[in-house]
């Protein structure tokens, strides 16, 4: 970086005789030194704090300021690198007194100890350079200043994925629950670097979590708090990584960054799932932090029982880890944030072991599909504001051989911050619906979720699942939030056909909902002698219509819902005419 930034330098001082100086400085930013594009020398030894940048812990370190009014729109390239030989972290602020509102560029360790960093400038506009050091470091410096051509704006933005599941830790037991750690290995595949900072708001999250899949049923074994993110190394490994102006306080374009399990089982950087909204990336600084359960308070949390090989033969385990940040999810980049991989679990109280490669930039339910070819996925988006938040919903349906079906189904909620409160399924008239079944995961450790599990039960048109407060009684009622996956099940005695299923959004807004095409039980063929007399004509349609106006007595069938919409209105007047008239039954 030094010598990238260093040539710039050298070509700019051939064209417009930027120098070497020992320029006088001042530790007042309101009275900051004017300066143009050259190295310029001094020290923050005997200097006072004058203004607040948040990176590199420098908020109240001696400082020393300069200033620079750029004639055209340019970048402003800043760096110490090579030119100290103490723990430098430089900033750019647009006004004085300078503070994290009006900076707009601070970087801690890019090249070493020292710093580099880089904004987009306007012409005519004064710019205020602080130097300053590291926790309180002070020394001399030198700092190279350079206006460049701005870079070409990003066309897909910062775009931050798991490149990898590097390790499983296994933690201990207490009261009959495991806890674990997956360590990750994370990727930018954006064309903009992706924000790193510590000690604010603007780095990501990691939330881990473990899956099982056991008699055909794929359910949410066990969930963590979010890891918070501090500095990223900019490795290489996942293309030719380009290395960030702003160092370990941004990932760089195809750099990688490992955090293992050590790192994301941390407690103490563990913050709550709440405080985060999954599709913004947005979440408060510092994160809600009650006391830590110990051993396993805020790690990634498991029913012993859901992993003892002897109760449960048979079961394939996964792991998942999830990256949440506000400027990928901004720059509508957050649907391919997650990446899982299959463990097995030799015993109880074991450590899981990887099986197989990791499945980069797909959810968890994924896997239910990839290991058994009955299993459909479809997704079910809707969009808040500009940004698509996204349920993915699997499907499984088993022919029970007397006569009856079990339809499974699984809904992980990807980056919905509404969440899901409902979940409908379409059912013609005549079908018989038995053991219903729900299962969702539970929260740990402080998390103000409600537990209780959802109703379930036949409504008009067809048979639905939902929270048992809305928004308005609770807003911590058991919504399907962000990071989580439910399941819903039942058993029908008729085959299955397709058929739209609805998830209502929990939290009040627009859309009210999403939908989703799945397997639905097919139900009786349809006559339209609905009024049962032998013949179809007219006298059908003009029974239909009285039904739809809640008069029965010339209609015999059980609902005048004709068309599966699950309402019955003019819509099912006009499919009777269009079956008297020889359509087909829809």
């Amino acid at each position: 970086m030094r010598t990238r930034y260093l040539g710039v330098i050298c070509s700019i001082a051939g064209l417009i005789g930027a120098a070497t100086s020992a320029h006088a400085q001042t530790n007042a930013c309101a009275s900051a030194t004017l300066i143009t594009p050259g190295t310029y020398s001094g020290t923050t030894v005997g200097s006072t704090n004058d203004g607040n940048s948040d990176c590199g812990a420098s908020s109240t370190s001696p400082d020393v300021w300069f200033r620079i009014v750029p004639p055209t729109d340019r970048q402003l390239v800043i760096d110490t690198c090579g030119g100290a030989g103490w723990d430098t972290v430089l900033a750019i602020h647009t006004g004085c007194p300078a503070t994290p509102s009006n900076q707009i560029a601070c970087n801690d360790d890019s090249c070493g100890l020292q710093s580099s960093t880089s904004a987009s400038v306007a012409a005519g506009q004064t710019y205020y350079i602080r130097v300053a050091g590291y926790a309180g470091s002070t020394g001399p410096f030198s700092i190279h200043v350079a206006l460049t051509d701005p870079p070409p704006p990003p066309t897909f933005g910062p775009d931050v994925t798991v490149f990898n599941l590097i390790d499983v830790a296994y933690y201990g037991t207490v009261s009959g629950i495991n806890a674990y750690a997956v360590g990750t290995d994370a990727c930018n595949i954006g064309d903009a670097p992706v924000a790193w900072y510590s000690g604010n708001n603007r780095h990501p999250v990691i939330a881990q979590n473990m899956y099982r899949l056991k008699s055909g049923r794929f359910e949410q074994i066990g969930q963590s708090w979010l890891k918070h993110g501090f500095a990223s190394t900019n490795s290489p490994g996942c293309g030719t990584c380009q290395s960030p102006p702003d160092g370990g306080s941004q990932l760089g374009v195809s750099c990688t960054d490992a955090y293992g399990s050590g790192l994301n089982g941390s407690q103490g950087n563990l913050g709550p799932r709440s405080d985060v909204n999954a599709t913004t990336g947005v979440y408060p600084w510092p994160f809600t932090s009650p006391a830590i359960p110990p051993t396993i308070g805020r790690r990634l949390q498991v029913v012993q029982t859901d992993v003892t090989p002897a109760g449960n033969p048979g079961a394939l385990y996964f792991v998942e880890c999830q990256y949440v940040t506000a400027d990928d999810a901004q720059w509508n980049n957050g649907l391919n944030n997650n990446t899982w991989r299959r463990v097995t679990i030799a015993s109880a109280t074991a450590t899981p072991a990887f099986s197989g490669a990791s499945f980069t930039q797909q959810p968890a339910i994924n896997a239910w599909a990839a290991n058994d070819g009955t299993v459909t996925l479809a997704n079910a988006d809707y969009l808040d504001g500009a940004l698509t938040a996204r349920f993915v919903v699997g499907s499984k349906v088993t022919n029970n051989g007397n006569g009856t079906y079990t339809y499974e189904y699984a809904i992980q909620n990807i980056n919905a911050h509404r969440s899901g409160g409902s979940f409908f399924i379409p059912v013609p008239s005549g079908v018989t619906i038995t053991n219903a079944g729900f299962h969702d995961i539970f929260y740990h450790s402080g998390e103000p979720f409600d537990g209780t599990d959802w109703n379930a039960g036949p409504v008009s048109g067809g048979f639905q699942w939902n929270t048992t407060q809305t928004h308005a009684q609770n807003a911590n009622a058991n919504a399907l939030r962000w990071g989580t996956l439910y399941n819903f099940r039942f058993t029908a005695d008729f085959p299955p056909t397709t058929g739209t299923a609805s998830i209502g959004l929990f939290r009040p807004g627009t859309p009210t909902g999403a939908s989703v095409t799945v397997p639905v039980p097919s139900g009786p063929a349809c006559d339209p002698d609905v009024n049962c007399d032998g013949a179809t004509n007219g006298f059908d349609i003009q029974a239909t219509e009285e039904a739809v106006n809640g008069d029965f007595s010339n209609f015999c069938q059980a609902s005048a819902d004709l068309n599966h919409d699950g309402a019955e209105n003019g819509f099912d007047v006009e499919t009777e005419e269009q079956m008297v008239n020889g359509a087909p039954c829809p």
